[in-house]
């Protein structure tokens, strides 16, 4: 196939030439001269049917991504300042609970003090609870954002055998840390 079409652009191309200057007529030919052979006719193109080519297959276009989301620039220069103009402010934890169960006793009498001292004797700031915690009950003292609840149970007379109570009548105190704003549970 390419070599009809070349052959064909060669032909093409050679009937396109310019026909050499007419010679002058003033002039007669010299006789000695050898008159050219005549030229051939111009060879007639043969229509070629016009090639088909495919056209290539759509490529797919994907969609292109998405913008990536716009973050607002921080303040670098001032970042590591920031702390000397901010106000402090103090951190306060969330309030603390204990949930105080009585599993052994019939009737125990507790006491409970809500203290932030460091000891857990009762005094002015602190609150302080008397109760009856029947067998099988359960009590839920919520404390103040900061403090520690100490709890002691009073001794009935005649089960005091062996123990030696801190005050005469109870035991000694039990303290439960939620300073910090946890829950615990407990048992008398």
């Amino acid at each position: 196939m390419r070599i009809l079409i070349v052959s064909a652009l060669l032909i093409a191309t050679a009937s396109c030439a310019w026909p050499p200057p007419p010679a002058e007529v003033a002039a007669p030919p010299p006789a000695a001269a050898a008159v050219p052979a005549p030229v051939p006719p111009p060879v007639a193109l043969m229509a070629l049917p016009p090639a088909v080519i495919p056209a290539p297959p759509p490529v797919p276009v994907a969609a292109p991504p998405p913008p990536p989301p716009m973050i607002a620039p921080a303040p670098v220069v001032f970042a590591p300042f920031a702390w000397l103009f901010s106000p402090i402010l103090p951190v306060t934890p969330p309030p603390g609970r204990l949930t105080l169960s009585n599993f052994s006793f019939d009737n125990a009498r507790v006491e409970a003090v809500i203290t932030g001292a460091p000891d857990c004797a009762v005094r002015e700031g602190t609150t302080a609870s008397n109760f009856v915690l029947p067998l099988n009950g359960t009590r839920v003292i919520q404390s103040v954002p900061g403090a520690d609840i100490c709890w002691r149970r009073a001794i009935e007379p005649g089960r005091n055998a062996g123990a030696v109570p801190s005050v005469p009548g109870w035991t000694e105190w039990n303290r439960v840390f939620l300073s910090s704003g946890r829950s615990v549970d407990s048992r008398l």
